[in-house]
């Protein structure tokens, strides 16, 4: 069984014809495309940000095109996809993010030079609330003079609760059966990989169990990379529980490897340890954070960060995806009842890859994205820029 990933705002922006997916007839008719073309049983639609409390700032002449795709609307996705879904023999999840909270707008001179991405990420912006009420949440460095706009510290009980809050309020009243849970971030990547987290809870934490101050002394680096999952960890035992007191299910889509990665750095990643907990029902891996699954244009290309003891982007401390899926990941989750997910999204198509990976023993099946596959002509065209940004 295999998954099919839709970034409804991408949609909604970008794409042409039934592509569009901006009405309900639409999205009833590339359903059952999806699932007899992709062999897709799930879907994981992926709600727009205005179901956010935030708030979108452009230069002048530009407007952010999901605020745009927001007011055409005149029907309620979370009601009727899943219904949908359903009939087509599909199952429905909704997808949120964690560490994708969004920025202010930067200055015109920041922008000519460093920018999201030249397509719809330079000249605008949206944060979220959470972040504008509370700036002290997001991840901050070791002099404690910069912090990681989007990307918030999970040592704050108080943060953990906030999103936990927003994620079941928008998924309890809806018939979803699941939330997907994506550790993407779209915020602009760390300069080193163990630059962002030394946050003061954080610091409290590891003085309490190893009788050192990360602001002031040397520290064990990889004890604390540890310290900064377990956070995560903690996160999905608390979601764990609300979501299931909601009866809903709970997948969680990252990087492969031991450490989250670009663009966050090198926290660890303890997803053996969810397996073997089962704090998650699936877990999908492989994820990018930076390349649009989408249009495929690179975010934040003028950053990259170094210091990654594991780096998807040019495979460093990584086997190649075939062999660590058959070594590492499959063996873990066959002795368990979770879902093993592989994200194929950022590649062009490969029966060879594809029948590889999905035969492989653990291997519950693939995700796909939508976008590409439903608007084929305009990706071959390439031009986005046509016509779509509005003013």
């Amino acid at each position: 069984m295999n998954i099919v990933s839709v970034s409804w705002g991408d949609h909604l922006s970008f794409g042409e014809g039934d592509g569009r997916l901006d009405t309900p007839e639409k999205v009833q008719r590339r359903l059952p495309v999806w699932r007899d073309e992709l062999g897709a049983g799930a879907l994981h639609w992926r709600m727009l940000r205005s179901r956010i409390a935030g708030a979108y700032s452009a230069a002048a002449g530009y407007r952010h095109p999901s605020e745009t795709a927001a007011t055409r609307l005149g029907w309620d996705d979370f009601a009727m996809v899943p219904t949908m879904a359903r009939q087509a023999g599909m199952s429905p999840w909704l997808y949120v993010t964690l560490w994708d909270e969004g920025w202010p707008l930067a200055p015109d001179e920041v922008r000519r030079v460093s920018y999201h991405n030249d397509l719809h990420g330079q000249h605008v912006a949206w944060q979220s609330d959470l972040t504008r009420d509370h700036p002290e949440w997001m991840a901050i460095d070791r002099a404690g003079r910069e912090r990681q706009p989007g990307v918030v510290s999970l040592s704050y009980p108080e943060a953990r609760r906030a999103f936990i809050d927003r994620w079941i309020r928008l998924i309890e009243p809806t018939t979803f059966d699941g939330l997907f849970l994506c550790l993407r971030s779209q915020s602009r990547p760390a300069d080193s990989a163990d630059q962002f987290g030394f946050n003061e809870p954080a610091r409290r934490d590891f003085l309490d169990g190893y009788g050192v101050d990360v602001i002031r002394e040397p520290f064990n680096v990889q004890a604390w990379r540890d310290l900064l999952g377990s956070y995560l960890t903690s996160l999905l035992r608390e979601l764990r529980v609300t979501l299931a007191h909601a009866g809903k299910r709970l997948a969680i889509g990252c990087a492969r490897g031991d450490v989250v990665g670009p663009p966050l750095g090198n926290m660890t990643l303890p997803w053996r340890e969810w397996v073997r907990l089962n704090l998650v029902d699936r877990l999908v891996i492989d994820q990018n954070s930076s390349q649009c699954p989408s249009m495929w244009h690179q975010l934040w290309p003028m950053h990259r960060g170094t210091g990654y003891v594991q780096n998807y982007l040019d495979g460093a401390g990584l086997p190649m995806l075939a062999e660590h899926v058959a070594t590492t990941y499959a063996p873990v989750v066959s002795e368990s009842d979770v879902e093993l997910f592989v994200a194929r999204q950022w590649r062009d198509r490969s029966p060879e890859v594809e029948a590889c990976l999905s035969s492989t023993p653990g291997v519950t099946g693939l995700v796909f994205g939508s976008f590409r596959h439903d608007n084929a002509a305009a990706v071959r065209r390439n031009d986005w820029r046509a016509g779509k940004l509005g003013t």
